[in-house]
């Protein structure tokens, strides 16, 4: 499964990081970013299908709020604001990557109304543009 590749992969670069501003620490949070982005996609997609047209802003939304929620929280334990606001900063990023991936390449397409008035539709749509 994709996902677990993804989670392996987060893991891997996880257990290099420290508590730093360096590459490995930063590369960790936006990998489990991307991860747990598309993890909470993917259960929007399957868990509420009346949200599937949204299920990218779900997960995005909620792996962001908790990234930025969690490095308040060390704030007020450790200080050290510059970092904290790193760290949140590039799982946000990975969380907008992880979410986008995951809704628009890896679960199935959602056919969402067209246009105000003009009905929903789906098909292929071929043009022409040679010679008549």
């Amino acid at each position: 499964m994709k996902f677990n590749r993804i989670l392996a992969a987060s893991l891997l670069v996880a257990s290099n990081a420290h508590a730093t501003d360096s590459f490995n620490s930063e590369a960790a949070h936006f990998v489990f970013g991307a991860a747990l982005a598309g993890g909470i996609t993917a259960v929007v997609d399957h868990w509420y299908p009346e949200q599937r047209e949204y299920r990218g802003w779900w997960g995005f939304g909620i792996s962001s709020v908790g990234a930025a929620l969690e490095s308040l929280y060390e704030y007020n334990i450790n200080g050290n604001g510059r970092n904290q606001a790193l760290d949140a900063a590039s799982h946000i990023a990975g969380s907008a990557l992880g979410a986008y991936v995951t809704d628009k390449y890896i679960l199935e397409p959602v056919i969402k109304p067209a246009a105000a008035g003009e009905g929903s539709y789906i098909g292929l749509n071929l043009v022409y543009a040679g010679k008549p």
